[in-house]
């Protein structure tokens, strides 16, 4: 009994690890909508997070609508 604790804890060790990689591995993405053209600005494009929360707010001061993908 004791030893099917200690294997139980370990899956789950490791099924946080690999849900902790996951996430780390994850970039955010916008879909931008703009008089019938589509454009996707992903954070991987920029060099830091404030270019691309700069390059979606032009976006969406030039009449855009803009929704998360949650792209890789």
């Amino acid at each position: 009994m004791k030893l099917q604790e200690v294997f139980v804890k370990k899956i789950k060790t490791i099924y946080f690890g690999f849900f902790v990689v996951a996430l780390a591995s994850c970039s955010r993405c916008e879909e931008c909508q703009l008089q019938g053209n589509s454009e996707t600005i992903c954070e991987t494009e920029f060099d830091n997070p404030d270019q691309y929360e700069d390059a979606i707010s032009e976006e969406e001061i030039l009449g855009a609508t803009c929704t998360s993908t949650g792209g890789f």
